[in-house]
């Protein structure tokens, strides 16, 4: 059963994102739930006298059953091991947060203390409603947010601390020339929540101590479970509601929105910059719901990428290869469907809303949300 789960940080936390710079390196503001797996797998690791033993297929820093000969019977680890490929991990935001989905507006002078407005189903008229004077101007809403008590959204913005590190130079025992850097990361302090499935395997449990990230043996990437709850899952129900809701209150028809709630990797096959609108949004389907017979079509995309690699680290140090690029769709991207078959595409989205959409869905990416709310503000409406 998945499990929402919050973490506390007891020191400052990093995981690069796109460097700008070799002497200055920046935290992503979130978590990836590859990041969140790989911390429980290092913890794991650490423990286990047959760590560096390859696993079935070659791979070393591999979390499963290794020993041949019976000893992992009597290891309280035993459980976790067998079920940790199946295990699940999503991204984790600061307070409840979300990505603000590419679709939303907010006033340019005013910021979000007046009311958001959303652009997927409607292109009426774009002003801010509250504004009494001048050009009541809105733009594209960034970052995170969340729905505070009183209904209304609030922007939520991690904090970060910036300290300088150098290596020294042990002949002279001084600082090494050239190598002074700074590192801005997430603060301490925070709390960041995730959802996560160990399969009752007992791996998650409240004042359990990981470490995540980069640079944990410099002091960094400690945290703290703080708290674990039941986490509610999609169904076919919960997803027609939101849906008719979202129909209603924007006056449309046979309509659904997805909303991306981390970063995906979907499969568009070969792409280039002379396609039509048409066949963009062919692309789309083929790699969101398959090309034949499906209940839903792709309407419209509003939608950022980037060129995602990295490196297989489960070989020796040294012989690591560069992971094929691969294109990734950036959470808040946003898509409008039209629904040809209602009861046939209510049972797919809350499949997808539960199961996540392209690969590595059980570290998290790929997690969609059907009719999110701030879908359903629309544009001139109040919230």
């Amino acid at each position: 059963m998945r499990k929402t789960v919050e973490f506390e940080l007891l020191d400052p936390f990093f995981s690069g994102g796109v460097r700008i710079a070799d002497n200055f390196l920046e935290s992503e503001g979130f978590i990836r739930g590859s990041v969140l797996r790989a911390a429980f797998a290092n913890d794991i690791l650490l423990q286990c006298p047959f760590a560096d033993k390859p696993s079935k297929d070659g791979k070393l820093n591999f979390v499963e059953i290794k020993d041949k000969d019976g000893k992992c019977e009597s290891c309280p680890n035993k459980k976790i091991c067998e079920n940790f490929s199946d295990m699940y991990f999503s991204y984790a935001y600061c307070g409840g947060a979300f990505p603000a989905p590419f679709t939303a507006r907010v006033c340019k002078a005013n910021g979000i203390k007046h009311p958001l407005q959303d652009v997927i189903v409607q292109s009426g008229k774009l002003e801010c409603t509250e504004c009494t004077s001048g050009i009541k101007r809105m733009e594209g809403l960034k970052g995170f947010v969340r729905k505070a008590e009183n209904g209304k959204y609030e922007a939520v913005k991690p904090e970060y601390v910036l300290t300088t590190h150098t290596s020294v130079d042990y002949n002279s025992h001084t600082a090494l020339d050239g190598s002074l850097y700074s590192v801005k990361a997430i603060k301490k302090g925070q709390k960041f929540i995730a959802v996560i499935d160990d399969c009752d395997s007992g791996m998650i449990y409240e004042g359990k101590i990981i470490y995540a990230g980069k640079f944990s043996s410099a002091g960094f990437g400690k945290m703290k479970i703080s708290s674990i709850t039941d986490a509610a899952e999609a169904s076919s129900q919960s997803v027609i509601d939101s849906v008719e809701d979202f129909e209603n209150r924007l006056k449309v028809k046979n309509k659904a929105a997805l909303l991306f709630m981390s970063d995906a990797l979907l499969d568009f096959g070969e792409i280039s910059t002379n396609h039509t609108k048409e066949e963009y949004l062919k692309i789309w389907q083929n790699a969101l719901f398959g090309a034949e017979n499906a209940p839903i079509l792709v309407e419209k995309v509003y939608a950022q990428t980037q060129i995602y690699s990295g490196y297989d680290t489960s070989k020796k140090w040294g012989e690591w290869k560069q992971k094929e690029p691969q294109l990734l769709v950036l959470k808040g991207t946003s898509v409008l469907l039209d629904i040809s078959d209602r009861e046939q595409a209510v049972e797919l989205l809350a499949k997808l809303e539960n199961d996540g959409i392209g690969q590595k869905t059980k570290d998290g990416f790929g997690q969609i949300k059907v009719c999110h709310d701030i879908h359903k503000l629309g544009v001139g409406n109040d919230e």
